[in-house]
């Protein structure tokens, strides 16, 4: 099964208790964006971020170092759920919402992605911002649009933002092995609108790590019969008839189209 990256390991180290030892940890994360030293950043981000208690008000600032670094080494998973933290505390910043909406748009959100930068345009009031911004909504306000038609003409955003946090709740879910719950959300990722093939690739693989094979190959051939090039799903249907004699195996491919794509050059991640 194909996993979302992880920060890099590292050593603890202490930080140390005084504000001026926090403060130089910020200095350094920042110095090591500016240089592109992403790896490094996340390093000490994480680190920070374990250290700090979630009242500190140096928080939020490790928050938005990291989401960048995470964005630029293109963990947008990651990035995603830093993002989500940074903005409850601070809700009023455009450039915070800009960046969780690019996020959004990498990890298969493209409904949240439309309203992120709708708020971040309310919000603005930097010129430096508005184009990217105005450039980013006519993306994100097209993908959202042809994601909603595929679903049919009544189909609303809402209900747009609604069936892709299912699709994302069940990669969640398949990584940490709760497989019964997974498949239950990629079943109401389906039953919202049943027009893409990887809900049921997933929910097959799901099925099979249960070891209902039955209902697990009739999902992976709905996926394949959906999409003929969907190679995931064709190689765990071969693989199945050995599986149902061996049991499940260890490590099974999953499918999230954007987990590995090459999107960092077309991106620009807003860093104050």
């Amino acid at each position: 099964m194909a996993k979302k990256s992880k920060s890099p390991k590292h050593k603890k180290k202490s930080i140390g208790t005084a504000p001026s030892s926090v403060d130089s940890y910020l200095h350094r994360i920042t110095r090591q964006i500016l240089a592109q030293n992403y790896v490094e950043a996340v390093v000490d981000g994480e680190r920070l971020l374990n250290y700090l208690p979630k009242h500190a008000p140096q928080r939020l600032d490790a928050l938005i170092h990291l989401g960048t670094a995470y964005s630029m080494l293109q963990n947008y998973p990651r990035a995603y759920e830093v993002l989500t933290e940074a903005l409850t505390r601070d809700p009023l910043a455009a450039d915070l919402w800009y960046n969780r909406s690019m996020a959004c748009r990498f990890t298969g959100r493209m409904a949240q992605s439309l309203l992120d930068i709708q708020r971040a345009q309310e919000l603005n009031t930097r010129d430096v911002l508005r184009d990217k911004i105005s450039k980013a909504l006519e993306v994100s306000r097209e993908l959202a649009q042809k994601t909603m038609e595929l679903r049919g003409p009544n189909f609303t955003l809402e209900q747009l933002a609604e069936q892709e946090e299912h699709f994302q709740q069940g990669l969640s879910l398949m990584e940490s092995g709760q497989w019964a719950a997974a498949g239950q959300a990629f079943q109401a990722a389906i039953d919202m609108g049943d027009c893409q093939p990887q809900p049921w690739g997933n929910l097959g693989i799901s099925f099979m790590m249960q070891e209902r094979y039955d209902e697990a190959e009739a999902a992976l051939k709905r996926a394949i019969a959906m999409d003929q090039t969907y190679t995931i799903a064709k190689d765990n249907l071969a693989a199945l008839p050995t599986i149902r004699r061996t049991g499940p195996p260890s490590l099974l491919g999953i499918s999230d189209p954007f987990m590995n794509a090459d999107l960092k050059q077309s991106l620009t991640f807003i860093q104050e």
